[in-house]
């Protein structure tokens, strides 16, 4: 038989396909559980909002049109809302699509790529298959190293990229150190901030609104997705924000109609439903502190965190058995063997039943465990 991974690209065959979290569907047919709740992904748990359910649902019926290619409304509407130039706006299939678009564009064999040690698992993978050198940089106190990723900044040095908040651990750098931090990069060294956890960081007095700072930033690119606090993963939908020449360079590689015509109409509104997305982040800020206390109640670590998810330490515990345990008893939530983190689940905050839970089907299993 032709070996036909000897004819593929770069360094495709040396990563390993990205593992997403286990659908609801899948677990129910596999174990034969009939409720079973998904606290593996950081989804929204109250679903997609009204106004864009509804914007989805009308435009339904003009599916069998291509959709704006420029995506104008969402980009108009991003620069009502924001104050965003449209002309520094790239839409894509997610923030995942822009991010491995970046890649494509300025990433090659004879550059490297700096990003923290646990980082989105999108970043070494995108290193790798464009032939680059990835410098790892260790975490301190659980978030990323602003210093050290400075010092490992070289001229050959083409992209440093991190999420802020971070996934999978959820912990974020601070407005104030993310901008002294933007001051010290060379200017020939993109800095990509992946704010796909954004909506739930921005409550606090200090934080500012990084996307608009590419006005003085050349080098600075931010990512932003509608999957998380606007509940429309299944869509697809994100957008990128950079410079003009940046954005060009990203519209000229993208494909033509790479959002969805019911995506456009749904992120459109979900712009325009603040009560939605007010009810998910109080929701997450609530249901965020409970996890706090029943791990310090439980003696576990829970890493402090500014996302829609939690990242624990079962320290003295096996990790991979408590999430076995509850992938049985039909909670779903996310082993992070993929990172190398052996001790720690990622679980996703959902509603307060769903939390409630969660809690319940853990305390049980943690008993049995002692």
């Amino acid at each position: 038989m032709t070996n036909y991974s000897s004819f593929a690209n770069g360094g495709i065959t040396l990563i390993k396909p990205y593992q997403a979290g286990k659908p609801i569907e899948e677990v129910q047919r596999q174990l034969g559980l009939k409720d079973v709740i998904k606290l593996a992904s950081n989804e929204n748990p109250f679903g997609m909002g009204p106004k864009a359910k509804a914007a989805a649902l009308a435009c339904v019926e003009n599916a069998n049109l291509y959709p704006d290619s420029n995506g104008y409304y969402l980009k108009q509407k991003l620069q009502q809302k924001f104050s965003y130039n449209p002309n520094k706006i790239t839409l894509g299939a997610g923030s995942n699509e822009l991010i491995n678009l970046l890649f494509a564009a300025f990433v090659n064999e004879k550059v490297n790529v700096v990003f923290p040690e646990y980082s989105f698992v999108v970043y070494p993978m995108e290193t790798t298959v464009n032939g680059a050198q990835a410098k790892v940089i260790p975490l301190k106190d659980y978030n990323a190293d602003l210093d050290a990723i400075l010092e490992a900044i070289d001229e050959n040095t083409r992209i440093v990229a991190f999420a802020n908040p971070s996934n999978p651990i959820g912990t974020a750098i601070s407005s104030k150190s993310m901008y002294e931090f933007l001051k010290k990069v060379p200017k020939q060294t993109l800095v990509v901030i992946d704010e796909a956890y954004n909506e739930f960081n921005s409550g606090d007095d200090t934080y500012q609104d990084s996307a608009k700072w590419t006005d003085e930033f050349e080098n600075l690119v931010i990512s932003r997705t509608f999957s998380k606090a606007y509940g429309l993963a299944g869509l697809r939908v994100g957008y990128m924000i950079a410079n003009e020449e940046i954005t060009s360079i990203l519209n000229r590689l993208r494909a033509p109609f790479n959002v969805n015509i019911v995506a456009l109409a749904a992120a459109t509104a979900a712009l325009d439903d603040e009560e939605f997305l007010q009810k998910t982040v109080n929701n997450n800020t609530k249901e965020r502190a409970r996890y706090e206390q029943f791990c310090k109640a439980h003696n576990l670590f829970m890493i402090p965190s500014k996302a829609n998810f939690v990242a624990i330490d079962f320290k003295g515990y096996d990790a991979q058995k408590i999430a076995d345990k509850l992938l049985h008893k039909g909670v779903i939530v996310r082993p992070l063997l993929g990172y190398k983190l052996k001790d720690i689940l990622r679980v996703s905050i959902g509603t307060e039943s769903e939390n409630d839970r969660f809690f319940t089907t853990l305390e049980a299993i943690l008993k049995e465990e002692r």
